[in-house]
């Protein structure tokens, strides 16, 4: 059977005005993913809204093993640019990251989401193609093996693809971006079950949600 092609895509249009962006360049060429993270998020202090620091810090992160934190990273990223190219990166290199964890319905998602930026990438058709045919047999799996229940209890543990998500509806709560965050909830429940650990925290900005636009 054909594999995916698994390869976290690096953004070389880096800004290299930042000495400390150059320092964590050099330290991930260099294979030193430490010092590369410690330099980034010493960039990042200077200038926390560059998306293209944080999308190298999604990769130095996802390096790293630190899953959770780097799938937060590339959405943040995302949320900063209005450049096509490097929101297409950072929805294949969620993608890549979830599918790696088999996180099949999420990864669909987001390969689906960069392919839709980029369609002649044909690597990025070969591995949403793949996704779509994994997310598909683990649903027919799960319908076999429990009853669909719409009344049932939330999961006990959320998925590092749903606590990421969450993270980052925090913040957009923060900045009393409430419609976004509670949007960036119900397309994550679409594609992962565990979202609904967050059930209540959906209801409650959802709520203030509604409030806002009936005052508008």
């Amino acid at each position: 059977m054909a594999t995916l092609i698994w390869v976290i895509l690096l953004y070389l249009g880096l800004n290299v005005t930042n000495p400390d962006a150059r320092k964590a360049n050099k330290s991930y060429e260099n294979g030193d993913y430490e010092s590369a993270k410690t330099w980034f998020y010493s960039a990042l202090d200077q200038d926390p809204n560059n998306a293209e620091i944080l999308f190298n810090l999604g990769n130095t992160l996802t390096k790293l093993g630190e899953i959770e934190e780097a799938i937060k990273v590339f959405m943040q990223a995302k949320s900063y640019t209005d450049d096509t190219l490097l929101k297409a990166l950072a929805d294949y290199n969620i993608g890549t990251v979830l599918a790696e964890n088999e996180q099949w319905k999420p990864a669909m998602k987001h390969l689906r989401a960069s392919l839709q930026k980029l369609p002649l990438d044909s690597e990025g058709q070969f591995n949403y193609e793949y996704a779509l045919m994994k997310a598909s047999d683990e649903e027919k799996n799960n319908e076999k093996n429990q009853d669909q229940n719409e009344n049932q209890e939330p999961p006990s543990e959320p998925s590092v693809y749903a606590r990421a998500v969450k993270e980052q509806a925090d913040a957009l709560v923060n900045e009393s971006q409430y419609a976004s965050a509670f949007n960036l909830m119900q397309e994550a429940l679409g594609v992962d079950e565990t979202v609904r650990y967050y059930e209540s925290f959906i209801n409650r900005i959802g709520a203030v949600n509604q409030i806002e636009e009936s005052d508008n």
